[in-house]
């Protein structure tokens, strides 16, 4: 068989197995056999411009697929299965490329080529390390802080001890006037968000992973404090800093 049809699988069969001089490749029946499996193993169908991926790509790349960073977005429910995680549905959760791309592309089954992350991705990569430390503050911190994303500034604040003006104390923020509610804390979260809709679709969000995430017996309030310019007291521009006000979609 020749090589101008772009199959080489032939090129492997020992001598006497392969095309004799003369014999067209129609005559050549165990060169067409091979040519099914070669497709199907290497995508090379010989058709220029109707190469496919093959199993062999496939398995090159198959640890791409259990990388939540790089897992095709439809394979992530499947993924997010064997660590107990229930993902949330919304493209605040998925992000839109991987919210639009299992849309248009039910049974996508290629790894990314990059790296791409968001919330579900962050929640998958991190959920066995979140589960030993479910029902505590600290875990809940490290929830709200994939949630509200790496330029959010968290702090939880329980109220054990008297007030003490001074020493680091802000008054409505991390200090209580009289007795507070039993096993009561307070969250405090700076969240940049240059729009009005999605500051309140990440309130929304945070608000869901208090409820769910605090300890059973415990009662809290959610404090958010949206950044202006004010550099020097928070200091990171783009980061925690909004110039001008933020817009309302």
């Amino acid at each position: 068989m020749s090589n101008t049809d772009g199959y080489s699988y032939v090129e492997y069969l020992p001598r006497v197995f392969q095309q004799k001089s003369g014999e067209s490749d129609e005559q050549f029946f165990l060169g067409r056999f091979l040519k099914a499996f070669e497709a199907m193993l290497s995508g090379n169908t010989g058709t220029e411009g109707a190469e496919s991926v093959g199993m062999e790509a496939l398995l090159d790349g198959l640890h791409q697929y259990f990388d939540p960073q790089t897992a095709p977005s439809q394979f992530l429910p499947w993924l997010a299965g064997w660590v107990g995680l229930q993902l949330a549905e919304g493209v605040e959760y998925d992000g839109e490329e991987d919210n639009l791309e299992r849309t248009l592309a039910p049974t996508q089954i290629l790894p990314l080529a990059d790296t791409r992350s968001t919330v579900n991705r962050k929640l998958i990569s991190s959920i066995v390390q979140l589960y030993k430390k479910r029902g505590t503050l600290g875990g809940l911190a490290e929830y709200l802080q994939v949630h509200a994303g790496e330029e959010a500034a968290i702090r939880i604040y329980s109220y054990e001890e008297p007030v003490r003006l001074g020493n680091a104390r802000r008054i409505g923020i991390n200090t209580m006037v009289g007795a507070a509610e039993p096993s009561y804390f307070s969250v405090h979260i700076i969240l940049p968000a240059y729009s009005r809709s999605l500051l309140q679709q990440k309130v929304r969000n945070l608000q869901e992973v208090i409820r769910k995430e605090r300890p059973f017996y415990t009662n809290s309030s959610l404090n958010i404090e949206v950044p202006s310019m004010r550099l020097g007291v928070y200091g990171r521009v783009g980061m925690e800093t909004l110039v001008g006000g933020m817009t309302e979609q």
